[in-house]
């Protein structure tokens, strides 16, 4: 067993969007034996005033033990995310370009909707892109995302490898080398 680690950010995704954020990840986590909930955690950055939002939903939903929430301005602690994170769930369809580069940058995989932006940057080596049909169906199908990749540290790694390789290939080449905590979130 190894540490599952879900990224989210309030400022990219509509309300409808951090609700699915909320909703798959507790979907995902209470189809978890106790032993495995033990390692899963979703870590929520908030830039647009969703901390109380978020804190409410986790106790709603019954995950309260396993989210962290986040202040956009304590830089320290998002970068120590961003090393930690096994993927960036982005339940947006727009403004997500920065988001995908700096997620890349870090190594992390991108879980998102199937939308140009995304397909753009996000391929089966470095991500997964889901169909939007309705709310309740992204729940489920991040859900069902999250649960495979939980249960295949593996497919893990090649991601975590293929998200670097994108970026070094093909993003990097029209940016710095350094990483980098996306613009959006960082200013």
């Amino acid at each position: 067993m190894y540490k599952f680690t879900v990224l989210a950010l309030s400022d990219v995704a509509s309300e409808a969007g951090i609700e699915t954020t909320f909703q798959a990840f507790a979907e995902f986590h209470h189809a978890l034996t106790p032993k495995h909930k033990k390692n899963s955690k979703l870590i929520f950055i908030d830039k647009g005033g969703y901390a109380l939002e978020a804190i409410q939903r986790s106790e709603k939903l019954e995950i309260q033990s396993f989210v962290q929430v986040l202040n956009w301005k304590r830089i320290e602690l998002i970068q120590k995310a961003y090393e930690t994170a096994t993927l960036l769930l982005l339940p947006s369809r727009s403004k997500v370009k920065g988001l995908i580069e700096g997620a890349l940058s870090n190594g992390i995989p991108i879980l998102s909707y199937r939308e140009s932006e995304q397909e753009q940057l996000v391929d089966q080596t470095c991500g997964t892109l889901i169909d939007y049909y309705s709310d309740s169906q992204s729940i489920d199908d991040f859900s069902n995302v999250m649960r495979m990749l939980y249960f295949d540290p593996d497919a893990c790694k090649l991601l975590k490898k293929g998200a670097l390789a994108k970026y070094a290939n093909q993003i990097n080449s029209k940016h710095s080398a350094e990483k980098h905590i996306p613009s959006i979130v960082a200013s």
